[in-house]
C-alpha cells in the first residue's frame, strides 16, 4: 500500500489520509467502553454531572416534550427550560443511584413501554409543589394537543406520573405502527428512534429508582385519623384589636401634659436627637415641592364611611393648626405609605397625578394649603407647598413635634394594651364583647370629664363630585355649638373613629390555619392553640400583640371532625395523604443527592435562558403558542 501511495503522488496522499482516518474512527467506535459518553475539548455541554456531558440534543428532546405546545408564554411562566435540565440532571443522579443498588432495565422492559405507547421525561422533584404544577400544565397540553383524553392525563397526574401516554398506534387498525411511531417520535424530540430509545431507557431507569424511594411509604389508620382531624377540626373565634393609632390618637395626644412629654424627653434624649437630626433634614421646606395626607376611602364606600373618613383628616388638620408640623402629621396618619415616610413629600411635579389633586396642587402658592379636602378616586388629601421662606419656623415645629410624637408612640403602646385588658376583663366576667368595647371606650371618651372632639360638616354624597373641596374645622368644645347650616354634622371622638375597637369575626379555620390576618407566628400558635382546647366562649387569657396594637380573642365556635365523617372520606383522604408523603420522601432524597454531588455538577446558563418578550410593536402575531424552533 506504502508503494501504491508513492506512485500516485497528491491523489494518493489523500486517499491515504482518508483511509487512516476511517481506521482510527474504527479504533476510536469499538474501543473497550466505547458506549460510556465523554467530552472532548470542544464539545457543547447543557451541563455536567460527574463529568458526563448533557448533549445538547438530550436538552432540546426533553425540553419538547415537557411542552408539547411550544408555548414561549407557558415556558417563560413555568421557567421550562430550568426545570428540563434539572430533570436531566436528577435522571442522571438517579440512574447511578440504581447501578449502586444493582438495578436495571432490560431491552423488554424498554420495547413494552414504547410499544405501549408511553413516553417519559423527568420532572424534578426536590420542589412537590413546583414539580405538581409542571406536571399538571404538562398534562392539559399533552391533552389540548389531542394526543392524551382529559380523564388519562387527570388519572396520572394524580399517581404522579411522568409515563405520558402517547398514541402511536395505526388510526384504521389500532394496532403498533412502525411509521407513526417514527413520526411520533420525530415530532415530540426532534431525534432518530435510536436516539430517543437510548434516552427513554435511561429515563425508565430514573423512574425505577424514584418508585424504589416512594414504595415503602405508608400511612396507619391512627396517623390518617390524626391528620384528617387536624384539617377538619374548626374554629371560628371573635377578635377585637385595639390599635395604638387609636390610643395615641385619643388617650397618649389627649391626657399628655407638657411635663409628661418633657420628662419622657429627657429620659430619651439621645434617641430623640437622632430622630430629630433625620427629621430636620428631611423635613425642610424645598422650593415648589408638594406634600399631602391621605385618607383612603374603602370601594364604595358609604356617606357615614365618607363622613368618618373626613373627620379622621380633620384631626390631622386641627393637629397642623395647632402648631405641629405638616410633615410629621403625614408621617403619622397617611395612608400614602411611600409619600408619609418622606413627611408627605410627592416632589414638585403634579404630571403624573390624578385631575383633581393636580388642579388643586397647582393653584396653591408657598406655604399654602387647600382650604379643605379634596376628594379624588383614591379618598380625601389635604395639601400643601413648601415655602423655603419658612424655614426656620419649619425647624422649630419639627422640633416640638418630634418629642411629642415619639412620646405618643411609646406611650400608645401600654394605653392600647390597657384598654385591651379592661376589654378581655370585662368579657371574661360574663358582659358581651360589644358591651365590654362599649364601655371601655366611653371610658376614654370622658377620661378627665372631657375630651376635644371634631365637629366635620359632611356634603351628601349627590350633591358632590370627585375633586370637591369640602370644608375642614378645627377642633370644638365637646358642648360648643355649631355654625348654623343646612348640612348635616358629625361628631368625631374616640367611639366614632374608624379606627376604634370593634368587633372583628375570622372565618372558620384549622389546625394549620391563619385565624386573621396580621399575626405573628407565635400570636398565631398562641390563638390556635387557644381555639382547639378551649370552650365556646371563653376568652383568651392575654391580648396578643399585633403589629399595629393589641387583640383580643374569643372563641366562638369549635366544630369536631367525627370518625363517621372519616369513615365516608377515608379511601380519597388516604390516597391523597400517601400521595403527598411519598411526594416528600423523594423530595428529600433527591435533594440529598444534588446536596451530596453538588460539585460535579456544571450547568452552562446559556441553555436556560427563556425568550425574552419583545417590548416593540413590530412583527408577527404575537400569540401564546408561537413555536421557539
Amino acid at each position: 500500500m506504502l508503494s501504491f501511495f508513492r506512485q500516485k503522488g497528491l491523489s494518493n496522499v489523500l486517499y491515504g489520509a482518508i483511509i487512516l482516518a476511517t481506521i482510527l474512527t474504527f479504533v476510536i467506535e469499538f474501543r473497550p467502553n466505547a458506549s460510556t459518553r465523554t467530552a472532548s475539548l470542544s464539545e457543547m455541554c447543557a451541563a455536567r454531572v460527574r463529568g458526563r456531558c448533557l448533549d445538547p440534543k438530550d436538552f432540546s428532546s426533553a425540553y419538547r416534550i415537557l411542552m408539547p405546545s411550544r408555548s414561549a408564554e407557558m415556558s417563560r411562566r413555568l421557567n421550562i427550560k430550568r426545570v428540563a435540565l434539572d430533570g436531566l440532571i436528577e435522571r442522571e443522579l438517579l440512574d447511578d443511584e440504581a447501578k449502586r443498588l444493582g438495578i436495571g432495565v432490560t431491552e423488554e422492559e424498554i420495547t413494552d413501554q414504547l410499544y405501549a405507547g408511553y413516553v417519559r421525561a423527568s420532572v424534578p422533584s426536590a420542589d412537590p409543589t413546583v414539580a405538581q404544577a409542571i406536571l399538571q400544565e404538562m398534562y392539559q397540553a399533552y391533552a389540548r394537543a389531542g394526543l392524551v383524553s382529559q380523564e388519562v392525563a387527570l388519572a396520572h397526574f394524580n399517581d404522579r406520573d411522568t409515563a405520558i401516554p402517547v398514541d402511536f398506534r395505526d388510526p384504521k387498525s389500532k394496532v403498533f405502527d412502525m411509521k407513526v411511531y417514527e413520526r411520533q417520535v420525530r415530532n415530540l424530540s426532534n431525534r432518530s428512534t435510536t436516539e430517543f430509545r437510548a434516552e427513554q431507557a435511561r429515563e425508565l431507569l430514573a423512574a425505577k429508582m424514584r418508585d424504589v424511594v416512594r414504595a415503602p411509604v405508608r400511612v396507619s389508620e391512627t396517623e390518617a385519623w390524626e391528620e384528617y382531624a387536624r384539617r377538619y377540626d374548626t374554629a371560628t373565634v371573635a377578635w377585637f384589636p385595639v390599635k395604638e393609632a387609636w390610643a395615641a390618637r385619643w388617650i397618649t395626644r389627649a391626657n399628655a401634659s407638657p411635663s409628661d412629654v418633657d420628662a419622657w424627653v429627657k429620659d430619651h434624649a439621645k434617641e430623640v436627637e437622632q430622630e430629630l437630626a433625620d427629621r430636620q433634614k428631611q423635613d425642610a421646606p424645598k422650593a415648589g415641592h408638594l406634600r399631602h395626607i391621605l385618607v383612603k376611602l374603602p370601594y364604595g364606600a358609604t356617606d357615614d364611611e365618607k363622613a368618618a373618613m373626613l373627620a379622621k383628616l380633620s384631626w390631622a388638620v386641627a393637629r397642623i393648626k395647632a402648631g405641629e408640623s405638616f410633615a410629621e402629621v403625614s408621617r403619622e396618619t397617611s395612608d400614602d405609605t411611600g409619600s408619609a415616610a418622606q413627611g408627605g413629600d410627592v416632589g414638585d411635579k403634579t404630571d403624573g397625578f390624578v385631575p383633581p389633586f393636580k388642579a388643586a396642587a397647582d393653584a396653591l402658592t408657598p406655604g399654602e394649603t387647600t382650604a379643605g379636602a379634596v376628594e379624588t378616586q383614591f379618598g380625601y388629601h389635604y395639601i400643601m407647598r413648601d415655602d423655603p421662606a419658612k424655614a426656620a419656623d419649619i425647624e422649630a415645629k419639627v422640633k416640638r413635634s418630634v418629642g411629642r410624637s415619639m412620646y405618643a408612640k411609646a406611650a400608645a403602646v401600654d394605653a392600647a394594651k390597657k384598654v385591651a385588658e379592661q376589654i378581655r376583663a370585662a368579657i371574661g366576667g360574663g358582659m358581651t364583647a360589644d358591651d365590654a368595647i362599649r364601655d371601655a371606650v366611653a371610658s376614654v371618651v370622658h377620661a378627665g370629664g372631657k375630651v376635644d372632639r371634631l365637629r366635620v360638616l359632611v356634603p351628601p354624597a349627590a350633591a358632590t363630585d370627585a375633586g370637591t373641596t369640602r370644608a375642614v374645622m378645627g377642633t370644638v368644645d365637646a358642648g360648643a355649638s355649631a355654625t348654623p347650616t343646612p348640612l348635616p354634622e358629625k361628631v368625631f371622638d374616640a367611639s366614632t373613629d374608624a379606627d376604634r375597637p370593634q368587633v372583628q369575626t375570622s372565618s372558620a379555620f384549622n389546625r394549620g390555619g391563619d385565624p386573621f390576618p396580621g399575626l405573628s407566628p407565635d400570636g398565631t400558635t398562641s390563638i390556635v392553640d387557644f381555639a382547639f382546647s378551649s370552650q365556646d366562649g371563653n376568652v383568651i387569657k392575654d391580648p396578643i400583640r399585633m403589629p399595629d396594637g393589641f387583640v383580643v380573642v374569643q372563641l366562638k365556635q369549635h366544630k369536631t371532625a367525627t370518625r363517621d365523617e372519616f369513615a365516608k372520606d377515608r379511601e380519597t383522604f388516604v390516597q391523597e395523604l400517601v400521595r403527598a408523603k411519598r411526594d416528600e420522601a423523594l423530595s428529600l432524597y433527591v435533594r440529598r443527592l444534588r446536596d451530596q454531588a453538588k460539585d460535579d455538577i456544571k450547568v452552562d446558563p446559556s441553555f436556560i435562558q427563556e425568550t425574552k418578550v419583545d417590548g416593540g410593536g413590530g412583527g408577527g402575531g404575537g400569540g401564546e403558542d408561537e413555536d421557539e424552533y
